[in-house]
C-alpha cells in the first residue's frame, strides 16, 4: 500500500513538473518569437532602426519650441529655453537612468526565466521613479529663481525664465515615466509601437506649439501649458498598454509590486552608467551658458547661439543612443541566457555598424550646417554666421562619439554599468569639463565648441581599450 502511495505521489510529482515545464515554455516562446532569434545585421536594423527615428523624432520635435520662440519671440525666449535645457535634460534623465538600468536588469531576468519576479521588479521601479521625479517637481516649482541664476541667466532674462520654470516644471514626471514605459515596449518586442507612440506626442506638441504661438499670439507660459498636454495624452497610453490586458502577448506588465531595495540598487546602479554622464553632460553645458553669458559683446544672445547649436548637436547624437537603446535588450537577453555565440556575433556586427553611423551623422552634420541654422534664424545675420561655424566644429565629436556611445551602452546592458560609469566619467567631468575651462579663454568662442571633439577623441582611447581588456570575461570576444 505504502508503495502504490509513493509510486503515485512520484506520477503526480512528474505531471507537476511538466506542467509547469509547459508553462515556462508557453511563457518563453512569445519572448523568444522577439528576442531569442539568430543574430543578423536585419534584426539589428529591426530594433535599432524604430528607436533612431523614434529619438531624432522625439529630440527634433523638442527643439520646436526654440525654433517657434525664437521666431516668434526673439532672441530672449530662446535664450530662456535653452538655459532650462540642462535641468530638464538632467531631470529627464531620472527616467532614462531606470529605463536603461531597469532594462539590463529585467529583461535579463526574463531570459533567465524569471518572468513573475521581473513584473514585481518592472512594477516596482516605475513606482520609485513617479516618487523622485515628482519630488524634484515640487522643490524646482517652489524655487525657480534660484535654479534660473544657477543655470546663468542674465539679469535680463531671468524673470521669464523663472516664471516659465513654474509650470513647464510639470513636464518632468510625464516624460521622464514615458522614457520607463518606451524602454520596455522595446523590450518586449514592440519597437514600431513605442516608435508610434512617440511620434503621436512629438505630433501632439508640435501642433499645439504652432497654434499657441502662430495662431493665438500667446507667450512662454501658454507653450510651457502645450507641452504639459503633449506629456499627458501619450502617459495614460503607456499605462494602459502596460497592464495585464492591454498587453496580452507580452512578458511585461503590472503586478502587484514587491519590495526590493536589491533589484533596485542594482537597476541604480547600472542605470548610473548612463545618468552620471549625462549629469555630467548637463553640468557642462550650464558652465558654457555661464562662460558664454559673461563673454563681453555676446551675453544673452551668446546663449541662444549655444542653446542653438546644442540643440541641433543633440537631436543627432540621439542616433547613437536610439540604436543603443534598440538593441541593449539583445545584448541583455543572449548574456543572461548565456548564448556566448551570439553575443560574439552580435559584438562584431556592432563594430562594423557603430563606425558607419558615425560617419554618415558627421557628414549630414557639415553638409546641412547652414539649413539646420535657417531654421532658427535668417541666413546672412551674425548670430547665422557663428552658430553655422559652431555646429561645423563640434559635429567633429560625431567621428568619436559613436563608439564612445557603443562602449557605454553596451556595458550597461550586461549588467556592468561601473565599467560604462568610468567612461562617461573621463569622458565629460575630466576631459571635458577640464577643456572648457581652458580653451575658451584662449579661443574665445570657438574655444567652447572645441572641447567635446577632442574630449570624445580622446575618450576613444579608453573606450577600446576597456572592449578588449573584458572581452573574454564578459563572452563576447
Amino acid at each position: 500500500m505504502k508503495n502504490n502511495i509513493k509510486t503515485e505521489n512520484i506520477k503526480m510529482s512528474t505531471i507537476n513538473e511538466k506542467a509547469e515545464d509547459l508553462v515556462l515554455k508557453e511563457e518563453v516562446s512569445t519572448e523568444e518569437a522577439q528576442l531569442d532569434k539568430p543574430i543578423t545585421f536585419g534584426l539589428l536594423m529591426m530594433y535599432g532602426i524604430p528607436t533612431i527615428i523614434a529619438m531624432v523624432i522625439m529630440n527634433g520635435f523638442s527643439i520646436v519650441d526654440g525654433v517657434f520662440s525664437m521666431r516668434a519671440l526673439g532672441v530672449n525666449a530662446l535664450a530662456t529655453i535653452s538655459l532650462l535645457g540642462p535641468f530638464f535634460i538632467l531631470s529627464m534623465g531620472v527616467g532614462i537612468l531606470f529605463a536603461t538600468g531597469g532594462a539590463a536588469v529585467i529583461i535579463k531576468k526574463i531570459g533567465m526565466g524569471h518572468f513573475e519576479e521581473a513584473r514585481e521588479n518592472f512594477t516596482f521601479m516605475c513606482i520609485v521613479a513617479f516618487i523622485i521625479t515628482i519630488t524634484v517637481t515640487i522643490i524646482s516649482f517652489l524655487f525657480p529663481e534660484w535654479i534660473a541664476e544657477l543655470l546663468g541667466a542674465t539679469d535680463e532674462i531671468i524673470y521669464y525664465t523663472a516664471k516659465y520654470l513654474r509650470i513647464a516644471i510639470w513636464t518632468i514626471p510625464l516624460f521622464a515615466i514615458g522614457q520607463i514605459f518606451n524602454q520596455f515596449l522595446i523590450a518586449d518586442g514592440k519597437p514600431m509601437l513605442g516608435m508610434g507612440i512617440t511620434l503621436l506626442s512629438s505630433v501632439i506638441g508640435v501642433v499645439m506649439s504652432a497654434i499657441i504661438l502662430f495662431v493665438f499670439e500667446l507667450g512662454l507660459i501658454e507653450l510651457a501649458w502645450g507641452g504639459i498636454v503633449s506629456g499627458v495624452i501619450p502617459l495614460v497610453i503607456y499605462l494602459y498598454l502596460f497592464t495585464k490586458k492591454g498587453n496580452k502577448n507580452g512578458n511585461i506588465y503590472f503586478v502587484k509590486p514587491k519590495v526590493d531595495f536589491k533589484a533596485l540598487g542594482e537597476i541604480i546602479y547600472n542605470g548610473m552608467a548612463v545618468f552620471i554622464p549625462m549629469a555630467s553632460t548637463v553640468l557642462l553645458m550650464t558652465v558654457k551658458n555661464n562662460v558664454v553669458g559673461r563673454m563681453d559683446g555676446i551675453g544673452t544672445m551668446g546663449i541662444a547661439i549655444v542653446g542653438m547649436v546644442m540643440a541641433i548637436h543633440g537631436a543627432l547624437v540621439v542616433v547613437f543612443a536610439g540604436y543603443m537603446q534598440g538593441i541593449g535588450g539583445l545584448i541583455s537577453f543572449n548574456h543572461g541566457k548565456g548564448n556566448h555565440d551570439r553575443q560574439k556575433k552580435l559584438f562584431r556586427l556592432n563594430l562594423k555598424i557603430v563606425p558607419i553611423i558615425s560617419i554618415i551623422t558627421y557628414i549630414v552634420a557639415l553638409v546641412l550646417s547652414y539649413q539646420l541654422m535657417r531654421i532658427y534664424v535668417p541666413a546672412g545675420t551674425e548670430i547665422h554666421e557663428l552658430a553655422v561655424r559652431g555646429l561645423r566644429i563640434i559635429s567633429l565629436s560625431f567621428l568619436a562619439i559613436g563608439i564612445n556611445t557603443f562602449v557605454a551602452g553596451h556595458f550597461t546592458s550586461l549588467s556592468k554599468g561601473w565599467v560604462a560609469t568610468i567612461l562617461g566619467l573621463v569622458r565629460t567631468v575630466v576631459l571635458d569639463f577640464g577643456l572648457v575651462l581652458i580653451l575658451p579663454v584662449i579661443f574665445g568662442l570657438d574655444g567652447v565648441w572645441m572641447t567635446m571633439p577632442i574630449a570624445e577623441g580622446i575618450a576613444i582611447f579608453l573606450s577600446l581599450g576597456l572592449l578588449f581588456k573584458f572581452g573574454k570575461r564578459y563572452n563576447y570576444l
